[in-house]
């Protein structure tokens, strides 16, 4: 289906994982796909961040497939960033669309009250105002189309169920929760439509590293927190970019303002 056929998206964090599967998907849409990552190691974190190599190989996995995309390294901390991709995808494809604000972190701490305050900070600065950078340079670029459009922000079930010594993450996706709803009524009059999609434990490199593994294995009550009741291990990331693509197409034209919930079941428990 070929739902977003002259549409155009920005996906940050794209170089891999949730990322990088949610641009080939939209691609495979028919979207011209601008992709951003940070493209060098983020200070303080105890597993590798994406580089330009990754980034490059997500245009490559599009291109491969006859779809349209341009990268951009972008901080999303980095408000100037953000509006010079912005203006990629305007000057190479015509407008922009779809936005998925995907770029995310993670580190674990001991207890959250134990956490670093550099973990907070970087916590609040990356998930929560690196997706509000996002929309405030993406939406006036939406809005100059006329063609109505939709955001898309990745959220976590972090935000929707406890779980254990990730509250600095928990707080950071409750905050992308609450910025969401307010935009969703901002924007509706003009057809954009404003919705977070909730991933459970999906298989990316920023889950499946050794300080992760170790974390789930050993921090008290992750492991019960982190059950699926579905017989599956974990999700991949084309399960959450299946869901997300829906969420860009017409098909989704009047779900705005919604948290869709993607675990395998894991916080009915």
């Amino acid at each position: 289906m070929r739902s977003l056929e002259d549409r155009v998206a920005l996906v940050t964090g794209a170089a891999r994982g949730i990322g990088r599967a949610t641009a080939l998907a939209l691609a495979d849409a028919g979207a011209a796909v601008v992709v951003t990552d940070v493209g060098r190691q983020v200070a303080g974190l105890t597993y590798g961040t994406a580089t330009g190599e990754d980034l490059a190989a997500t245009v490559a996995l599009i291109e491969e497939q006859g779809g349209r995309a341009a990268p951009a390294l972008v901080d999303v901390r980095d408000h100037d960033a953000l509006l010079a991709a912005v203006d990629l995808a305007e000057r190479s494809f015509g407008g922009l669309d779809v936005v998925v604000a995907n770029a995310g972190v993670a580190s674990w701490p001991a207890t959250t009250w134990q956490a670093t305050p550099e973990q907070w900070q970087t916590m609040i600065d990356v998930v929560l105002t690196g997706t509000w950078n996002t929309c405030r340079a993406a939406i006036p670029a939406m809005l100059r189309t006329g063609r109505g459009g939709s955001i898309v922000m990745v959220g976590s079930t972090a935000a929707v169920k406890p779980v254990p010594t990730i509250g600095h993450y928990a707080a950071a996706k409750n905050g992308v929760i609450g910025l969401m709803k307010s935009l969703a009524l901002e924007v509706a009059g003009d057809s954009i439509r404003v919705n977070v999609v909730h991933p459970g434990g999906t298989g990316t490199e920023m889950t499946q590293n050794p300080a992760a593994e170790h974390w789930q294995a050993t921090a008290p009550g992750v492991g019960g927190a982190l059950e699926l009741p579905m017989p599956i291990h974990r999700m991949e990331p084309l399960d959450v970019a299946a869901a997300i693509r829906w969420l860009c197409s017409p098909e989704a034209r009047y779900v705005t303002g919604t948290q869709l919930v993607l675990d395998a079941g894991a916080t009915l428990r």
